[in-house]
This record gives C-alpha cells, structure tokens and sequence, in this order.
C-alpha cells in the first residue's frame, strides 16, 4: 500500500499571493476600523506552524486572546500608575509588565490548551505588547480609540483579537484555495 500524500492543485506561491490580496480591503478601507494587517500575517503563519489544519483555530482563539487579555490588565494598571498615582513611567513599566508577564506564563501551568497553544498564547501577549508600546493610532489597525487612557487598552485588545481572527482566516482560506488533493 502507498504511503498517503497531499499535493496543491493551485501553487503556493499563487495561493498566498492571493491571500494577500484578499486580506488588503481589512487593512485599507475601513478608516478607523483597520485591521493591523502585520499582526493577522503573523497569526496565519501561525496557523501553519500548527499543522495548516482547522483544529488549530481552537489553540489561536483561545489561548492568543486570553495571552493578549493578560497584556491589556498590565496595560490598565500601568496607565493607572502613570496617570492617576504620578509615578515614573519607565519604573511604572518595568514593575507591572514583570509582574503580568510572570502572572501570563505562571497561568499556562493550568490547562493543556495553553501548553498546546502556547505560540498563540506568547503572539497574543507579544501583539498587545507591540500595539502598546508603538503607539498604533486609530486607523492603522489600532480601533477606534477614544484618547481614554483607561477604554483605549480594551479597544486595542479587541484589535489585537480582530487581528488574530482574521490571520486564522487567512491561514485557513490559503490552504483552501491550494485546493489539496490526497493521492496514494
């Protein structure tokens, strides 16, 4: 018997230059509700660093989100500490970012998802960490922000999420469209 083996009917490269195009209209035309398209394209090369298969939406739409969640906690706390309590931003910073990324990566002791996902889980904290820290304003993938320095860091964890919705999309519909054919 022959050993079982999948072969693109349409060639990658044809594929994933498609699939970008495709994902252009999310980062270009929605003004204020852009999609960061750089976060969605790390998230698809997620996907396919998870095998290229739907079972890897579950490790990206769980354990990313929750990963980018821990970030935004830091990110309210933090603004706290700068803004209302006058303290140096940069001690501000190097104490409540040790402390929530020591919390984000103790909590992945208690579910297999996280250990499973933890390349989600790590890209989801590290894309809220990036939007953060290069202040991405509205209409360049950060959501429509409001200048509120404790709603913002919730708008950019829901863009970070967007993002990574749309990369598990992408991922998903660029392996569709390579058309796989099992041969034996």
């Amino acid at each position: 018997m022959g050993e079982e083996k999948i072969i693109q009917r349409v060639p990658l490269w044809l594929a994933v230059a498609i699939t970008v195009l495709v994902s252009l209209p999310f980062g270009l035309f929605l003004g204020k509700y852009n999609i960061a398209l750089w976060a969605s394209f790390v998230v698809w090369a997620e996907y396919f660093a998870l095998g290229g298969k739907v079972e890897g939406f579950k490790y990206i739409l769980v354990s990313y989100p929750i990963g980018a969640l821990s970030m935004a906690i830091f990110a309210v706390i933090n603004n706290y500490f700068t803004i209302q309590l006058k303290w140096n931003p940069n001690i501000s910073v190097a104490v409540w970012i040790f402390i929530w990324v020591a919390i984000a990566v103790y909590i992945m002791n208690f579910n297999d998802i996280f250990e499973k996902g933890s390349l989600p889980y790590f890209n989801g904290l590290s894309m809220y960490l990036a939007f953060y820290f290069s202040g991405l304003k509205s209409g360049f993938g950060a959501g429509p922000l409001t200048g509120n320095p404790f709603i913002d860091p919730w708008i950019l964890w829901i863009w970070v999420v967007l993002a990574a919705i749309l990369g598990s999309i992408l991922g998903w519909f660029n392996v569709l469209i390579t058309f796989p054919k099992k041969i034996t």
